[in-house]
């Protein structure tokens, strides 16, 4: 299962990780895996064109964000983005994804 974790305060998101496989289809073949993937992928490549923003890591079945620079309103804005689209993959595929959102 694909883990979602969201780490914010108040509107505010501080970290991002995503981790683990989905476990829809086999390897090569998972949808879940696929589209969370693009996702990711594409708001990483967003974020690091914004500038030195945010520690970002990504390896297999992994992906970190780290904010350094809470305040920038274009890097809430795409961390808004991914949220809102990784809640809506979580919605079409629950036994597969799991969400949690963490006030610090």
């Amino acid at each position: 299962m694909i883990q979602i974790e969201v780490k914010r305060h108040k509107d505010t998101i501080l970290a991002m990780q995503i981790k683990n496989h989905a476990g829809y289809d086999e390897k090569g073949k998972d949808l879940v895996c696929a589209g969370v993937s693009c996702i990711a992928i594409g708001a990483l490549n967003a974020i690091d064109q914004n500038g030195d923003v945010c520690d970002l890591i990504m390896k297999e079945a992994y992906v970190s964000i780290d904010v350094k620079l809470p305040e920038d309103h274009d890097t809430q804005v795409m961390l808004e983005m991914l949220r809102i689209q990784l809640i809506t993959m979580q919605e079409a595929y629950p036994s597969y994804i799991q969400y949690c959102e963490q006030e610090v």
